[in-house]
Parts: C-alpha cells; sequence; structure tokens
C-alpha cells in the first residue's frame, strides 16, 4: 500500500495518524517492512521516529524527509522495497501533497468536526479529483479525526461528507481527540504499545486500518499477543 495522509488544513492530526499507521503496519512483519516519508517542513513524523528510535533501540520502520518533487523520486526508487509506503504530506496545497496523490494508491483525509475544516474539504476534494485525473487508480478516503467524544458534532459533520462529498469514502468509527493518541506520540510509540492500554484509541486505530483496506489476517498479525499485553 502506498497511502498519503493529508489535508489542505492544517491542525488535523494528519502526522499522528501517519505516525500511527506506519507503526502498525510495521508489526505486520511482511518482507521490505514500512517506510514512512515525511514531507511536512515541520518534521512532526521525522520526530517521532527520532523519540522512538531513542525509547525502544530501533524504530521497526524507516522514515525519510523529502520534500516535492522528492517525495515522487523516494516512492519510485523505494516502491519495490518495501511492502508498505505511508506519506505524511503535511497541511496546505502543498507540493508534497500533490507528489503523494501523484503516486499513492491511496489517500486518507483526517477531517476535525468543525466548521472550517468541512469547508477547507472543497479544496482537498478538487485536489484529489485533480491527481484523479493521472492517477486513475488513487481511492480516496476521510475519517472523521479529533473527534468529539460525545454531541452531535461528530454525526453532523459525517453527514456533511457523505452527502457533500461522495468521492471520499467515510470509515467509521472515527478517531476521537483522546490523550492516549498524543501521550503515545510524545514517546515514540503507538497507541497499540503505550501503557496503560486505551482500548478505545485501540479499536479506533484498528477500525482506520481496516477502512484502509488491511486484510483480516494482517490485523491479526499486527493486534497479536505482544501488542495485547502492551
Amino acid at each position: 500500500m502506498i497511502l498519503t495522509v493529508g489535508n489542505i488544513k492544517g491542525g488535523v492530526g494528519k502526522s499522528t495518524l501517519a505516525c500511527n499507521i506506519a507503526v502498525a503496519l510495521s508489526f505486520e512483519g511482511k518482507g521490505g517492512g514500512v517506510l514512512l516519508i515525511d514531507g511536512d517542513k515541520q518534521g512532526s513524523a521525522a520526530d517521532f521516529t527520532q523519540s522512538r528510535t531513542e525509547a525502544l533501540g530501533e524504530a521497526g520502520f524507516t522514515c525519510v524527509r523529502a520534500q516535492g518533487k522528492e517525495v515522487v523520486n523516494q516512492v519510485v526508487t523505494m516502491r519495490s522495497k518495501f511492502a508498505h509506503i505511508i506519506i505524511d504530506a503535511g497541511g496546505q496545497d502543498n507540493p508534497s501533497l500533490r507528489a503523494g496523490l501523484a503516486v499513492s494508491d491511496r489517500v486518507l483525509v483526517p477531517v476535525a468536526p468543525r466548521s472550517f475544516e468541512t469547508w477547507a474539504l472543497e479544496g482537498m476534494a478538487a485536489l484529489i479529483e485533480e491527481a484523479s485525473i493521472t492517477n486513475p487508480k488513487l481511492e480516496a478516503f476521510a475519517v472523521l479525526n479529533l473527534a468529539f467524544p460525545r454531541g452531535s458534532d461528530n454525526a453532523q459533520t459525517q453527514e456533511i461528507i457523505r452527502e457533500d462529498y461522495p468521492g471520499l469514502r467515510l470509515i467509521e468509527p472515527p478517531v476521537v481527540q483522546r490523550k492516549a493518541f498524543s501521550d503515545g506520540a510524545g514517546q515514540g510509540l503507538s497507541v497499540l504499545e503505550l501503557k496503560p492500554r486505551n482500548p478505545g484509541a485501540i479499536g479506533e486505530l484498528l477500525g482506520l486500518l481496516t477502512g484502509l483496506g488491511v486484510k483480516q489476517n494482517d490485523m491479526k498479525v499486527i493486534y497479536n499477543d505482544r501488542t495485547k499485553k502492551a
């Protein structure tokens, strides 16, 4: 899988999701492993990888920083060497995001349940449609991220995505704004590894992977005895 995690709206948790997905897929143990491309100028994914390496001795995946056309070059060069490539494209309409859309087979658009985020979806949907002209295999997904624990805002935002953006396949359940995600990121850990375990966060990450098409047998490997005991 070559997956770009991106949105032209910043602050919707793209890097956190990209890093959690990279760690989870690294547990599959498939030949080639996982390449995480940090295309965000802020370098959050690279910082996460460094923290993870310092904490665990190794990240379990490979992380490189690349901008714009360098993203394309990395994917073209490395696609045969890795089972999965995850691209953290950063916010705004930037060259790294456009490059990721050009070479990915899937794009994940995190959307927060706030008005400004749903307004920005029109621009993101237009970018995906434009990229699909030259990359017709591109599949587009959306997930409600940083969702509220309760209230009607989540359901309202999901309804907007379903009705106004049919080209974005909505993944459920939503990913709730949980301290476990920020605590894990600060320690270089995914929510699968964080102690004490947060079953809600774990379930949401596994649901996200399922929605992206990770096969059931691979899910069993990802959520194995080792991660269950974390």
